[in-house]
């Protein structure tokens, strides 16, 4: 079984395949991430890598050696004129724990480079031994030396690479995968999951996964999902949901197995006993509002960051106190930390306004400017005590040191305060705009949903049933 993938490197030729031979870079589980950040010489390097190569034995170049491989990449991206951002494209193709030793898998992948790019293209191949399974790099010029033209990486390109790479490990006896996934998740989604941090879609599955507790019917599931401020569309071919104050909605079928509009439809029609209670009317709690004698349209700054974490604080203490508040601000949970910063900011600093968090945006930076030159002559003078040879050098290095110390402290508050200001600036309307749905009961949206029922195509038939009929027809 071998897995496939492709992408494109920015930068300088050099730059890329140097990272690739650097020991103390990425490991191929975060290569794409990192290569992104670098350019060609890194990803060749890194590639080439003696610690991943087993002393360079695995490493063979098309149209090219390593000894030459930067050289022969930049005559022809100069040759051509076609130095543009995208230098190279780095590629690899891993294969299953325990199926290929390192010989064969290097001659896998070098029949797999020749035969996709070997007429076009200059590609540097490795093979990396240094994780529990092989694994082959690819290092592509971007500009073919024959004519000058643009490696493009299409999707097309995509396919080609999996379906070659597939027949060669039919070819060696080697386990294909037959249902490869169409689409993966984006990095940022992936990371917030492993982390624990609420993403779009885990808050709308979580969402549903309790409204499907609750339901034993379609009627009850979208009143439960109104009543936690989401908003259903079935207009079209693709059924879709958002929550109320986001732009944009996320179709059903890309939020993972069991949250299809028929998979859904089937978990509540299996849903033998409500475990969801009665969602309560909503009501501000008064904790959030306490001391502000203002409504929320004429809350200045500093009230509205107060009241806001408050929100944040009540419902991720005791999400169940109020479910609809709950699902409204679940997205934001996760960055109570800045939310913490911003109410710091304008609290101690007495910013009420936008022109005033602007103003001090303003400030705080040319105090940067100031204390980041004040620093830069405190460490020169550090370096002049510590040449001098007389007794008091040492305390008067010893102050400056401290100095120093105490610059370096203001500097990291400043640039805090001045990455508030623009997240307070970034956040302010949605924040207000939220503090108003939960003073006003306003979750019902103009978008009221008009069906949820399967996909046509998929021809499934529609059976919604109470407990009560259930419960008559067990009796039969």
């Amino acid at each position: 079984m071998a897995v496939t993938a492709i992408w494109y490197i920015k930068g300088r030729v050099e730059d890329v395949l140097r990272y690739t031979s650097n020991p103390e870079k990425t490991t191929e589980e975060n290569a794409q991430a990192a290569a992104n950040l670098h350019a060609v010489g890194k990803v060749i390097e890194y590639a080439a890598d003696e610690m991943k190569t087993e002393k360079l034995m695995f490493v063979s170049g098309i149209n090219c050696n390593t000894q030459n491989a930067v050289k022969k990449f930049n005559e022809d991206l100069n040759r051509w004129g076609n130095k543009g951002e995208r230098v190279c494209y780095h590629g690899y193709q891993s294969f299953a724990e325990g199926e290929v030793d390192a010989n064969t898998a290097h001659e896998i992948g070098k029949k797999l480079a020749q035969k996709l790019w070997g007429d076009k293209y200059r590609v540097l191949v490795a093979t990396h031994c240094n994780t529990g399974h092989y694994h082959n790099h690819f290092v592509i010029c971007a500009t073919s030396m024959n004519d000058g033209r643009k490696f493009d990486n299409s999707g097309k390109d995509h396919f080609l690479m999996r379906q070659e790479s597939d027949r060669l490990c039919r070819e060696y006896g080697l386990s294909v995968i037959e249902h490869p996934r169409e689409k993966g998740k984006n990095y940022g989604e992936w990371l917030a999951e492993k982390e624990g941090r609420p993403t779009l879609r885990s808050v709308i599955r979580e969402a549903i996964d309790v409204a499907i507790k609750g339901s034993v019917s379609q009627q009850q599931f979208l009143a439960a999902m109104d009543e936690m401020g989401f908003i259903i569309d079935q207009h079209g071919k693709h059924p879709k949901i958002k929550q109320v104050g986001n732009e944009r909605f996320v179709r059903f079928d890309s939020l993972g197995p069991g949250y299809s509009v028929n998979e859904i439809i089937k978990r509540i029609y299996n849903n033998e006993e409500i475990e969801y209670p009665d969602i309560p009317r909503q009501e501000s709690p008064r904790q959030i509002f306490e001391d502000e004698d203002k409504p929320v349209e004429k809350m200045d700054y500093i009230a509205v960051n107060r009241c806001y974490f408050k929100a944040l604080t009540i419902t991720h203490k005791r999400p169940s106190t109020n479910r609809r508040m709950y699902f409204l601000i679940r997205q934001d949970h996760s960055a109570m930390r800045i939310y913490q910063d911003q109410l710091n900011l304008v609290t101690e600093h007495h910013l009420t306004s936008e022109a005033e968090v602007k103003a001090y945006k303003v400030k705080a930076m040319a105090d940067i400017d100031s204390l980041t030159e004040t620093r830069r002559g405190l460490w020169a003078e550090f370096k002049r005590a510590q040449r001098r040879k007389d007794p008091d050098s040492e305390v008067l290095s010893s102050k400056i040191r401290m100095a120093i110390t105490q610059c370096t402290v203001s500097l990291s508050k400043l640039r805090r305060e001045v990455t508030s200001c623009d997240e307070v600036l970034e956040r302010i309307d949605r924040m207000r705009e939220n503090l108003l749905r939960i003073e006003q009961s306003k979750f019902r949206g103009k978008e009221l949903p008009v069906r949820f029922t399967p996909d046509k195509n998929k021809q499934t038939e529609q059976i919604i049933r109470t407990k009560s009929q259930r419960e008559e027809e067990r009796k039969k």
